[in-house]
């Protein structure tokens, strides 16, 4: 059994200048190297703010059916999915992420029904998911 409240650790280090890129890891892990995105007159080059926030959701969407697919003995070849971010101005004129599209194919489940209900109620569960302001959109797609 889970015993919350759980914490997690995040850090990042950064130099100045818009056009210097910076280091940001998680506890435990290796750095990764980010920047500003072109987007924002920024040279690209490394993980923006706006990567990771898909990422994260993403990544929570797929660990968490991995974890149900494994505890509902569904077995799969491979999931994977994309996440299509929209930033917008809000109703005060800040910019903000109003919208998120993800997608996700499952390929080789035992029982792609299963497989689909699993990755939708995943989405549901997703910690990140339930955390976020920003509107979620999904679509599943499962292969044989």
């Amino acid at each position: 059994m889970i015993k919350y409240p759980l914490k997690f650790k995040a850090s990042a280090k950064a130099t100045p200048g818009m056009t210097n890129t910076w280091t940001a890891q998680a506890e435990h892990n290796d750095p990764i190297k980010c920047a500003i995105p072109p987007e924002f007159m920024g040279p690209g080059g490394g993980y923006s703010p706006e990567d990771l926030y898909g990422l994260a959701l993403l990544n929570c969407v797929l660990a968490t059916f991995k974890v149900f697919a494994e505890k509902s003995n569904l077995t799969f070849t491979e999931v994977n999915g994309t996440a299509d971010i929209t930033i917008d101005r809000g109703e005060k004129g800040a910019p903000w992420i109003s919208h998120i599209a993800l997608y996700a194919t499952l390929s080789g489940a035992s029982d792609p029904a299963k497989g689909e209900k699993i990755l939708h109620e995943s989405k549901k569960a997703c910690i990140v998911c339930n955390s976020m302001k920003t509107e979620v959109s999904f679509e599943v797609c499962v292969n044989p």
